[in-house]
């Protein structure tokens, strides 16, 4: 749950730093630059564990991201247990709400079928 929160708050950030873009629906883009200033490629907004993809024991992946314009309106990140029953046993999401909900079976009905946190 900790990641989600931290990935909503990036995604307000990276939405607000560069709006030409809108949300980013890659973890490398919120991740840290290999080197010199943050860009909208690697905002230097989440640590490098969190930009892996795998974090206490769960895998983040990006879900649905809609564009309008050529800019990204919204986005939907997923936490599911790498082991389930041994690193985690519910499945987690979020998306542009904020709103973090939890499933017990899976990641991609979290956000219709999921209750909220």
């Amino acid at each position: 749950m900790g990641s989600l929160r931290t990935l909503n708050t990036a995604e307000i950030t990276y939405n607000s730093t560069y709006p030409s873009v809108g949300f980013t629906c890659t973890l490398a883009s919120m991740g840290p630059p290999s080197s010199g200033n943050p860009t909208s490629t690697a905002a230097g907004l989440i640590d490098s564990t969190l930009a892996s993809g795998n974090k206490s024991g769960y895998t983040i992946t990006a879900g649905t991201c809609n564009t309008a314009g050529g800019v990204i309106v919204d986005y939907e990140w997923k936490a599911d247990p790498q082991s389930v029953g041994t690193t985690g046993q519910r499945y987690f999401c979020t998306d542009a709400s904020g709103v973090i909900k939890f499933h017990d079976s899976s990641s991609t009905t979290c956000l219709t079928g999921g209750t909220p946190i």
